[in-house]
């Protein structure tokens, strides 16, 4: 059952993408609901800030999948403790939960611990592999619930707030500026990220 959950939010995720060029005027809050990714959520800070979306909605809708989709992965991790580390997974579930990946982040884990499981919600890192692979480690569950889920909330603020700012700087300095803002806030992210997945 869980396997099919997370096969369902994939699958979520992708019709959502698929509905932004529709949704994007009136109706972006769905896109939010649907998924919560950094980029969807910078856009949601710049809606903010351009009055066409409200903060509590943006919240509201991006905060409960943020959180529950990647602790999703912690209980998969646990379920298939023993299959990945054989590397004996089926296929849905091999697609979803790499042994290779899940290996060097778990030695990550090893290293940093729930300090990992924080910065890897703040940068462009999969949050939902870390989250596997802290369950396939035994990162106890009260750990890494309290630890992914201040950097769920975080994280949520950290991309909000930036295309909230975004939004100013586009209404002050117009798109060039705005879109180099992007671009250095996505380096940023990747970078930590980056530094994440070399430390595994």
């Amino acid at each position: 059952m869980l396997l099919g959950l997370a096969v369902a939010r994939i699958a979520v995720g992708f019709v959502a993408v698929a509905l932004v060029p529709l949704w994007y005027d009136r109706h972006f809050v769905w896109v939010v609901l649907l998924r919560p990714t950094k980029e969807i959520l910078l856009a949601a800070g710049f809606l903010v800030r351009k009055g066409d979306m409200a903060l509590p909605s943006v919240l509201m809708a991006a905060v409960p999948l943020v959180v529950l989709s990647v602790w999703l992965m912690y209980a998969l991790g646990v379920l298939y403790r023993r299959e990945l580390r054989d590397a004996d997974l089926p296929w849905v579930a091999g697609r979803l939960l790499p042994p290779e990946r899940i290996e060097r982040m778990a030695k990550a884990l090893e290293r940093a611990g729930e300090k990992a499981v924080f910065l890897g919600r703040l940068a462009i890192f999969p949050s939902s592999l870390m989250a596997a692979a802290a369950g396939a480690s035994s990162v106890p569950p009260r750990r890494f619930l309290v630890a992914d889920g201040l950097g769920a909330i975080v994280s949520v603020a950290e991309v909000v707030g930036a295309g909230y700012l975004l939004g100013e700087t586009y209404e002050r300095a117009g798109p060039w500026l705005t879109a180099a803002g992007a671009a250095a806030l996505i380096a940023l992210l990747f970078a930590v990220g980056r530094l994440l997945h070399r430390n595994g």
